[in-house]
């Protein structure tokens, strides 16, 4: 099913800018960057992320993590968002679009970078323009045409 979409700078709206580094104990030993959960609930499926980090001299690294949703279930096992949801790959130093499956739920996200990386720098972006797909398009045309008619009787 094919979605529906305006990918242009009005669309967009920053909701996270986030960095952190990692605790050095000694030249060759650090505590790895912990998972990050975002502060905010989205209701947009559609999110773009931005990841960087000090790449060593001679590296080439590619993969900047793995971002996942998180729901509140609304079970009593601890926490407040306790679900996890769908998870998706971040690029290295360049901006990934991610589209999540629509929901009605709110969800959070859950980042998780790997464990090599000293520092991370974090952007993301909410989707908020047209999300729909053909179906949805046809089927308000559809409603669209039978409030007509029955206005009409």
């Amino acid at each position: 099913m094919t979605r529906i979409v305006q990918f242009t700078s009005n669309n967009w709206q920053s909701f996270l800018n986030y960095s952190t580094t990692a605790v050095i104990l000694s030249n060759q030993t650090y505590i790895p960057i912990e998972p990050y959960t975002a502060p905010t609930f989205l209701n947009s499926s559609i999110i773009a992320v931005s990841v960087e980090t000090t790449v060593p001299t001679g590296r080439t690294w590619v993969m900047g993590g793995w971002v996942e949703q998180m729901f509140i279930s609304g079970l009593t096992v601890g926490g407040s968002i306790d679900a996890g949801g769908n998870s998706q790959r971040m690029f290295l130093d360049r901006i990934t679009v991610i589209l999540f499956p629509k929901i009605s739920a709110n969800y959070s996200l859950r980042f998780h970078f790997p464990k090599y990386f000293k520092d991370v720098r974090l952007n993301c972006w909410a989707y908020t323009g047209i999300d729909d797909t053909q179906q949805d398009i046809n089927l308000a045309q559809e409603f669209a045409n039978l409030n007509f008619k029955i206005d009409q009787l």
